[in-house]
């Protein structure tokens, strides 16, 4: 079958590559230890290794299950929903197909959260607290879910031969209107956030995105520390919703200076238009996976099960999406890390070359991170370049 091929070969691919970096973050251990101690650098080598082989066994994982679909599953799930293949039995069918595949890999995440970032000292989250959350990420996949599915099985009816072209101006118009609403309406459903109280640090806050001319909705604190230690900060939203978002690990880690470098970095995105830049990709992205999986041949659907079946060519999508966003991710990566290094140096004009190197020092040892990467690697994967390659580019 060719899409079990397609399907092994991005697999082995995917292998291929994670085992070549695991390789080299071993040979890259017994070196002289440089930016971190040499405690802190064996450790976050060990943990990038561990983080390698939970993604290939994620990745072999996953590939069983989409195998499982297209041997078999499609094809009981078509013939226990869709009778008349009208367009609640195909929202319906998508929505059963989505669910199923969230609990065949909620071991992945249970092993992640409770086992693997526990034993790295990440990890905060209690059963409670994962379990609410997982409750509340399946209720806004059925909700909005079924209003997407529905929304995009009537462009497929409603538009002919060009509903593709329909059903991506709606994706479009998806994307946007999450970007809006996210740090408003969806991000308080799983964090609490409250407006910075520190009166000292607001006021060199304000005054740092007054000079990029950075108009923020409020700047907040989120708990984030209830569930990991990593460190992050983030500006979310659009036009009249932006908000700058703190991570409380972020306060409780970095100094001052740190921190004003962290945001100028993160105002260097504003300023430079990445967030415009990131839409734009994202849009054209979509526009070419529905421009290709809107002319699949009909071998295709007879191998999955699907012929006939509205909504296949969604489950094909969601199944095979991975594969293509793999082909075109060097290109896309190698965009984000040129936008990564000149919002480094942002940051660094904003506060100090000094500043922004010793905050990316930081958040290295705080997150634990590896600070080398292989090329192979890093060309494949790595939006965000290594921190030695971001502290000497600031040199």
């Amino acid at each position: 079958m060719i899409l079990v091929f397609i399907l092994c070969f991005y697999a082995v691919i995917f292998t291929i590559i994670s085992y070549m970096q695991i390789r080299f973050l071993k040979k890259e251990s017994q070196k002289k230890a440089f930016i971190l101690s040499e405690q802190e650098y064996q450790k976050a080598a060990n943990i990038a290794v561990q983080n390698e082989k939970f993604k290939i066994f994620s990745t072999l994982y996953t590939l069983i299950i989409n195998i499982m679909w297209i041997s078999f599953g499609f094809f009981y799930l078509k013939n226990i929903i869709i009778n008349e293949n009208s367009r609640l039995e195909n929202t319906l069918f998508l929505l059963i197909f989505l669910l199923i595949t969230t609990f065949l890999t909620l071991p992945l995440g249970i092993y992640e959260s409770f086992f693997k970032d526990k034993s790295q000292g990440f990890s905060n989250i209690t059963p409670m607290l994962f379990i609410k959350d997982t409750i509340k990420s399946l209720l806004l996949m059925l909700v909005f879910g079924f209003l997407v599915i529905y929304a995009l099985l009537f462009c497929y009816d409603f538009f002919g031969s060009f509903w593709w072209i329909a059903a991506f101006i709606f994706s479009f118009g998806v994307i946007l209107v999450i970007n809006l609403i996210y740090p408003t309406l969806i991000a308080p459903i799983f964090n609490k956030m409250q407006k910075l109280d520190d009166e000292n640090l607001l006021t060199k806050i304000t005054a740092l995105m007054q000079k990029c001319g950075f108009n923020a909705n409020g700047i907040y604190v989120m708990d984030a520390s209830k569930r990991d230690k990593r460190l992050n900060a983030y500006f979310g939203g659009l036009f009249k919703s932006k908000r700058v978002v703190l991570f409380d690990t972020l306060l409780k880690a970095l100094n001052e200076k740190e921190l004003l470098a962290v945001l100028g970095h993160e105002l260097g995105h504003f300023v430079h238009k990445d967030i415009i830049k990131a839409l734009f990709n994202g849009a054209l992205m979509v526009f070419i996976l529905f421009f290709i999986f809107a002319h699949l041949p009909n071998f295709v659907y007879e191998e999955s099960h699907l012929e006939g079946v509205k909504g296949g060519i969604f489950a094909l999508l969601l199944i095979f999406g991975n594969v293509f966003s793999f082909i075109f991710s060097p290109l896309i990566n190698a965009l984000s890390r040129k936008n990564e290094f000149a919002a480094d140096q942002h940051g660094a004009k904003m506060t100090s070359k000094e500043d922004m190197k010793n905050a990316l020092i930081s958040l290295a040892k705080e997150n634990k991170a590896f600070i080398k990467t292989s090329k192979i690697y890093t060309f494949f994967h790595l939006s965000h370049p290594s921190i030695s390659d971001r502290i000497k580019a600031l040199a």
